[in-house]
Order: C-alpha cells, then sequence, then structure tokens
C-alpha cells in the first residue's frame, strides 16, 4: 500500500499544484483560454486521483465480492457529496490566490468562514456515511473506511496547504 500512497500523494501535489498555479492565471486573466486550458488540466488530474484514491480505499477495505458491490453503492454517493465540499474548498483557494497581494480583513474573515463551515460539511458527511456504511457492512468495516478515507484526505488537504503560503 506504500507505493498507491506514494503514487497518490504525487497526484495529490500535481492537481494541488496545478490549481494553484490556475487559480493565479484565473486572478490574473478569468476568462481566457489560458484558464480555460489549465482548468481542463486540473479536471483531467482530478479524475486521476480519484481513481488512485479508490484504488487506495479498496486495497484498505479487503471487502468480499458481495460486500465490495454494497461498499461502492454507497461509497459512490459519498464521492458525488464529497465533490461538492472539495469544489468549496477549491473554490475558497481560488479567492484566496485571487486576494493574496492586498488581503482586505472582510475577506480575510470570509475565507475563515467558509474554511470552518467546510470542515463542518466534512464533518457531518463522514457521520452521515458511517452510519450508512455501519448499517451495510458492520461497525468493523465502517471504522475502516472512515480510517481509511480520513488518511486520503487528510494527504490531499496536507498537499493542498503546502501548496498555499500563510496570509502575510
Amino acid at each position: 500500500m506504500t507505493s498507491k500512497l506514494l503514487k497518490f500523494k504525487t497526484t495529490v501535489a500535481l492537481v494541488f499544484g496545478m490549481y494553484t498555479a490556475a487559480a493565479g492565471l484565473w486572478a490574473q486573466s478569468a476568462g481566457t483560454a489560458n484558464s480555460d486550458t489549465f482548468k481542463a488540466l486540473v479536471d483531467a488530474a482530478r479524475k486521476d486521483l480519484r481513481t488512485e484514491k479508490q484504488a487506495i480505499i479498496d486495497q484498505a477495505m479487503a471487502l468480499e465480492a458481495g460486500d465490495k458491490a454494497k461498499f461502492w453503492a454507497i461509497y459512490q454517493n459519498f464521492q458525488k457529496e464529497l465533490d461538492v465540499i472539495w469544489d468549496a474548498r477549491l473554490a475558497n483557494v481560488k479567492k484566496y490566490a485571487e486576494n493574496y497581494q492586498s488581503m482586505a480583513d472582510g475577506v480575510a474573515d470570509q475565507l475563515v468562514g467558509s474554511a470552518l463551515n467546510n470542515e463542518q460539511q466534512l464533518t457531518a458527511l463522514k457521520k452521515k456515511y458511517h452510519a450508512q456504511f455501519k448499517t451495510a457492512l458492520g461497525a468493523k468495516s465502517a471504522a475502516r473506511w472512515l480510517q481509511a478515507e480520513t488518511t486520503v484526505n487528510t494527504l490531499a488537504m496536507l498537499q493542498l496547504l503546502a501548496e498555499v503560503p500563510l496570509l502575510q
């Protein structure tokens, strides 16, 4: 699993590095062909990231075929809702990049509020789907999912935070 985590971390670095660069370009030239190109690259990298993440989660879960089908049916819905949360998180990064050089107090407050709201949404989503996994697969499998999901998302978040400079 170490090589899968390393590949995942590399893919995460690619996605967030590209996103940070794209956000900077969007801030300078919204609506140009360059921003469309970077958006396409980021979308492609995010698709690869999702594929790598699913492989790691699948390996961590180590489920029998019948349970695997139940798991992935639930997980697909989880991932759709998680994408909305990550899209909001990435929009916050974009807004941060757009305002980094001349951050006003009001914008800083908005960014913090959005980030804290995002964390609350993520926690609520994990609680919701933990209950569904527990009902479908039992408490141990639900706990293993939460552990694997949290590990993978923490790696992604750490990479994102490493790409974003501290506010001056």
